[in-house]
């Protein structure tokens, strides 16, 4: 159940952020599709990592290269809410 509940959160998150996609900085609607989805993949990996124990470092420099990605692509605002709200609900914080 808890998985399913997870699976509905991060869905509507991908929902909310493409439809805010046009109000943001995105460069492209392929930028606006393909950055969340790398996001939540990037993301999935790195929850699972930190909770086996991975380094800190190692964590720390993945979530700035990700970040980097989203603030090229969706502006320094919108890349950071976007990475933060992505982070949160995949490490279930916020459903």
């Amino acid at each position: 159940m808890r998985e399913a509940i997870r699976i509905a959160a991060v869905s509507a998150w991908l929902a909310v952020v493409w439809a805010a996609a046009p109000l943001s900085q995105v460069h492209s609607m392929d930028a606006a599709v393909a950055v969340p989805l790398v996001i939540v993949a990037v993301g999935a990996v790195l929850v699972a990592l930190e909770r086996l124990g991975a380094s800190a470092a190692g964590i720390s420099l993945t979530v700035v290269a990700v970040w980097m990605l989203a603030a090229a692509t969706w502006g320094a605002v919108g890349g950071t809410v976007l990475l933060v709200s992505g982070i949160a609900v995949l490490a279930g914080k916020i459903a």
